[in-house]
């Protein structure tokens, strides 16, 4: 022990500044470390559901988790170079320089930040959406990012959308409301009764299981117009907008089923031919 004190005391009358640099290095390196820790770890607990209970939204949350850690990030990484002896002043002009030319450096991820709070605020979508994405990607919103948004499709795989591509595109929103519109199209032959007809679908609407009692309006049928084989009709009426698919099709069965049931014809596009006798 009296072997290490001599050496430390001889270390530190040749080697004082030697020794300040390390001491001023470790130390930085044990905050950056304790900094970086400590930023995942929070971050990581504001994207889990305990931490904020149900006042903090699950939109908020991914987007939250980020600013956070990259707040600490930024903390940690000014208190390190103060340790290790730059100047405040010097570093608020080199972060201001550093962040101009990041910003010209990455203004499509910049795009995607401005995009992302714009969808924060406006909230044309949120998590748990079922969405139409430009009429290209359609899935559910399992995420909003900082920079990109996860969106669940059909085929339960997750496709990763720049926010700045959501945002300049058309969203459609299949989850807004609680109640959807069924509107199913169909054509009849010429020789139908179509008073018999339209009261017929009317019954089988407002029978239909899951018909919305207090909907807007009631079940609704429509000439839509003359074609070249048939007679269109919409038949249209409130649903539930939960499991639409399911709810859509087994409509679209019930009609079907109906009009055979009272011998409609549902007619499909016929071409008469004349053939021309030879002289």
């Amino acid at each position: 022990m009296d072997a290490i004190a001599d050496f430390w005391a001889r270390a530190q009358e040749e080697f004082p500044i030697l020794l300040i640099l390390g001491g001023n290095l470790v130390s930085a390196l044990l905050i950056f470390i304790a900094g970086i820790m400590f930023g995942r770890w929070l971050s990581k607990r504001l994207r889990k559901s305990q931490f904020g209970g149900s006042h903090l939204d699950a939109t908020l949350r991914p987007v939250m988790a980020s600013v956070v850690f990259y707040i600490i990030l930024a903390m940690t990484l000014y208190a390190v170079l103060v340790k290790l002896g730059v100047p405040p002043t010097s570093l608020l002009a080199v972060f201001g320089g550093a962040a101009l030319a990041i910003g010209l450096a990455l203004r499509d991820t910049l795009a995607n930040i401005a995009a992302g709070v714009m969808l924060l605020i406006l909230r044309p979508l949120k998590v748990g959406d079922f969405v139409d994405i430009g009429q290209s990607t359609v899935g559910t919103v399992e995420e909003i990012g900082l920079f990109t948004s996860t969106i669940r499709n059909l085929e339960n795989v997750a496709v990763y959308l720049p926010n700045s591509l959501i945002w300049g595109n058309r969203i459609q929103n299949f989850g807004r409301h609680i109640n959807r519109k069924a509107i199913v199209e169909i054509g009849v032959g010429y020789g139908t009764d179509l008073e018999a007809t339209r009261k017929l679908l009317l019954d089988l609407m407002a029978g239909h299981p899951g018909l919305v009692e207090d909907a807007q309006t009631p079940p609704e049928l429509y000439v839509m117009g003359f074609g070249d084989s048939a007679i269109n009709l919409s038949c249209r009426c409130w649903l539930p907008g939960d499991n639409w698919l399911q709810r859509i099709s087994d409509l679209r069965i019930a009609i079907k089923s109906t009009l055979d049931n009272a011998g409609v014809e549902i007619p499909f596009p016929q071409r008469v031919i004349h053939m021309a006798k030879a002289d």
